[in-house]
């Protein structure tokens, strides 16, 4: 709302001067903190376009999916994440989750889960409470705004409907979309008024090639088609109604209602004895599996039915359930079955078998039991027949509930023993138990009662939880891989997304294996990945020899562009501090991309990427020479197995090995989770939920400049007739010949990728600059420029500290790997290349002028064909 608008609705609302003013600081405030997430909390930033700014949640179920809907509800015209902290009485001051103002209300809202708003509620003096109508309130909020005629509202996870989240979910990509042409719109709707109520997946099957699914899913977002998204998931397109306006689909509703005669109906529960009502005809379920059931009719008729049709008929009311006058007591019949072993269960049938021919009137042989037992079977029999329905569980035997069961030792003793082992076992001294059951022996004495011995002493601490006990002995993170899973009992949203690129995971990995990088040395290299979590494909990948850094998190984002021409809608990170910088935080606003943060040190939180990090290692590095599974134990490492000695990759090479390894092994490798290839459940995904042209980022000048990091400091001076200096070399434009750019202080970008070019903010506008020798480096490929200068950076910070590289260098680089290139082709058409290829493995070519040069020299080049290893030069 502008000023004028403001001032209207709060006419509107007659509202006081106090709380205009009130509202007025927080329309006009930043976020009073940032959020931060818990133990199992993912926090993350939802970019609004409502709002225009990003919005910080704390909790990625609750309070991410109060921001879907505050999003996507028309009622709600403003909402402003952690407003400024209100003074409470009792309480003292708080900041809120969320101040909302709607057409004709204005209210603070706190989110939290049901079971958390229960345990706040069970405290002493608990300040929520759940009122009449089943509504949670916060008695402090609602004290401090009664004088402002404003509300303070409590919200609950129970509150939410998860069916319309993952709608929501689905459909953000298409606000905002143009709307189809007429002529598309008006062949939607002639389809859907040929058959109204016609699913999702029907009306995109009879599509042709008037419209696409893309042009449906506009219609549905923009509310020109109507869908209960409330009941009705998207992603499943055949169970999925759509009706041409909501008036439509009310008037069937009330049609079909109109036509149902009312009858005594309970819900329909699919177990055996079940009884249902299907027309006029009532149905017993006899047996069921889980394709069929299988029903008999009063009148004794049978029927087979498919489970799938038996679910639907009931969700359309043709089938519905019968009360049963004969219904037992399902929790006493439950826990008298449940808590029967096995020799329980074999001692009853006995019974049974026995009773069952006394009540028939046969004859049941010789059996050692006497008259009396057999008598107290029966009245157990029919006891249990009277009682539960079944006669059956009164001849369940009752031997476990036997005997006294209160423990031996005082009262006393156990105390002192549960104390001992709260205070000095579980301690950061990690005493032992035989230690600790010592200082109970004279505790125990001091108080002059018996202890207990050493055997109770360790059952005691056995029963207690492994991850407690690990916890407090060694700390969180020797604790974290016996905490147990935490599952969801209500189903939610789907952990990994509905489709792809709705979820991907980026972190970082230090691959096990030793790079040549000259001299006779070598180092390890960083890889990052950015994988998809639906699919499980690898979006992108990016190799350096820098540890991890925003520059590594702006150039996989840019690989993924110029791959895909597109962004994930959520991204995953860790809680490094590359991923939280102003440049990173800028760039997936920019382009609508949603950003969790998963909780430190929990693995799990991160489990598809971290597990691709496992495989790459496994599949393809560890069966590289030079890889570092030998130092797992490194004294055992000698000089002949220390993969630094072995070292014959560089980045190059590796990087190409590597992308044909994602392209050709894993990608077409069946993944477990979905039982598909990555390559094929990647597709199928784009086919069935659309190709979302919306989310299409053209990979031009402008993209790159939005992922170009800055050097430290971000300024440089323009030193006259040089340009600005950065990253060893000279940068040029034709705006620093004026006088007033001269000396002074401009902020600069560099482009990873190519260190022919880097960017100047002159005159309110960023400017690429060239390097001296940009002629040479421009005419390579702009892969054969990201590694030649990935390599040259590294050189230059580790052997060259002391002084200084020039852009003349990289020509020189350049000219010399065409010199090897020509002498390459020379040698190939002149000889064989198996003495070359064996001396490159072996290490023995002391002959051969070629690999007698510098390792950093000799530009070679491997790709695995049929197991062998091929030796060539760069550009083939």
């Amino acid at each position: 709302m502008n000023s004028n608008e403001f001032h209207e609705w709060s006419k509107e609302l007659n509202l006081s001067e106090e709380a205009i003013e009130q509202i007025k600081i927080i329309r006009l405030s930043d976020p009073s903190r940032l959020v931060g997430g818990g133990a199992r909390n993912v926090p993350g930033e939802f970019t609004s376009k409502k709002m225009g700014v990003t919005i910080q949640f704390e909790s990625s179920k609750v309070e991410l999916a109060a921001i879907y809907m505050m999003e996507f509800d028309d009622n709600v015209l403003e909402f402003y994440d952690q407003p400024p902290s209100i003074k409470l009485n009792k309480v003292g001051w708080k900041t809120p989750d969320f101040f909302v103002i709607e057409k004709d209300r204005a209210y603070w809202i706190e989110w939290k889960t049901e079971d958390e708003l229960i345990k706040l509620s069970q405290k002493k003096n608990a300040k929520y409470y759940l009122d009449e109508e089943s509504n949670w309130r916060y008695l402090p909020g609602e004290e401090y705004c009664k004088s402002l005629g404003i509300e303070f509202k409590v919200g609950s996870s129970k509150d939410i409907n998860w069916t319309l989240q993952r709608n929501l979910i689905y459909l953000k990509d298409y606000l905002g979309s143009e709307k189809p042409n007429e002529e598309v719109i008006s062949s939607v709707k002639n389809n859907i008024m040929a058959s109204p109520g016609i699913t999702l997946k029907k009306l995109i099957d009879s599509s042709g090639e008037d419209f696409t699914l893309d042009d449906i899913n506009i219609l549905i977002a923009q509310d020109i088609l109507y869908v209960d998204l409330f009941t009705s998931l998207l992603v499943e397109p055949s169970s999925v109604k759509i009706y041409c306006t909501k008036e439509q689909n009310r008037s069937f509703i009330n049609l079909w209602e109109s036509s149902r005669e009312k009858k005594e109906v309970s819900v329909v529960k699919i177990t055996n004895g079940s009884k249902i009502l299907w027309g006029e005809i009532q149905w017993k379920i006899l047996n069921h599996d889980i394709k069929n059931l299988f029903l008999v009719s009063d009148s004794g008729d049978y029927n087979e039915v498919p489970i799938e049709t038996f679910e639907r008929y009931v969700s359309e009311g043709y089938i519905t359930g019968l009360n049963s006058d004969d219904d037992i007591d399902d929790e006493k019949v439950k826990e008298l079955i449940t808590t029967a072993a096995e020799a329980d269960l074999k001692i009853a049938n006995r019974k049974y078998s026995i009773v069952k021919k006394i009540l028939q009137g046969d004859e049941i042989g010789p059996i050692k039991e006497t008259d009396r037992t057999i008598r107290n079977w029966i009245k157990a029999y029919r006891d249990a027949e009277d009682l539960y329905g079944n006669g059956y569980l009164g001849l369940l035997p009752n031997d476990k509930n036997k005997g006294n069961r209160n423990r031996k030792i005082p009262t006393k003793s156990i105390e002192l023993m549960e104390e001992v082992i709260n205070e000095s076992y579980e301690s950061i001294k990690i005493k032992t138990a035989k230690v600790v059951h010592g200082e109970y022996q004279t505790l125990c004495e001091n108080n002059k009662v018996p202890p207990a011995s050493y055997q109770t002493f360790c059952e005691a601490i056995r029963k207690r939880s492994i991850f407690e006990l690990t916890k407090s002995r060694e700390g969180d993170r020797a604790a974290y891989k016996y905490e147990e899973f935490y599952w969801s009992l209500e189903y939610t949203t789907p952990k990994h997304g509905d489709r792809a690129f709705e979820i991907a995971h980026i972190d970082h990995t230090l691959l096990d294996i030793e790079l040549d990088i000259g001299n006779g040395k070598s180092k390890k290299p960083w890889c990052t990945f950015l994988t998809d979590a639906f699919s499980r494909r690898i979006l992108a990948f990016y190799l350096t020899f820098d540890s991890p850094c925003i520059s590594s998190n702006m150039m996989i984002i840019r690989e993924c562009v110029r791959k895909y021409n597109r962004l994930p809608q959520t991204l995953v990170v860790d809680g490094g501090r590359d991923f939280h910088s102003i440049y990173f935080e800028s760039l997936l606003a920019m382009y609508e991309v949603e950003k969790k943060t998963r909780p430190a040190a929990k693995a799990r939180f991160g489990s598809v990427v971290e597990r691709l990090f496992g495989i790459a290692n496994k599949l393809l590095i560890h069966n590289l020479l030079g890889n570092t599974q030998v130092m797992k134990n490194v004294r055992q490492v000698t000089k002949q197995v220390n993969p630094k000695n072995h070292a014959v990759w560089n980045l190059e090479l590796l990087t190409e090995r590597l992308e044909n390894w994602i392209d050709e092994v894993y990608d077409i490798r069946e993944h477990p989770a979905h039982f598909m290839t990555p390559k094929d459940a990647f597709n199928h995904s784009i086919a069935s939920t659309g190709k979302r042209f919306t989310r299409l980022i053209p990979y031009n000048e402008e993209f790159i400049i939005l992922t170009l990091p800055s050097p430290k400091p971000r300024h440089r001076k323009v030193h006259p007739g040089k340009g600005i200096k950065l990253n060893y070399y000279y940068y040029s434009n034709d705006k620093f010949r004026n006088r007033e750019i001269e000396n002074s202080m401009v902020e600069v970008r560099y482009d990873p990728f190519n260190i022919g070019v880097a960017y100047a903010y002159v005159n309110k506008r960023w400017e690429k600059c060239y390097s001296e020798y940009y002629s040479i480096v421009n005419g390579k490929t702009e892969k054969q420029i990201k590694l030649i200068t990935e390599e040259l950076r590294h050189k230059r910070k580790e052997f060259e500290k002391n002084s200084s590289i020039t852009a003349k260098m990289i020509a020189e680089f350049i000219l010399e790997s065409e010199e090897i290139e020509n002498r390459l082709l020379l040698e190939k058409q002149g000889k064989s290349i198996d003495a070359v290829q064996l001396t490159l493995i072996e290490g023995t070519g002391k002959n051969d002028d070629m690999l007698n040069k510098r390792p950093d020299k000799t530009d070679v080049n491997f790709f695995d064909d049929d197991m062998d290893l091929v030796f060539l030069g760069r550009d083939n």
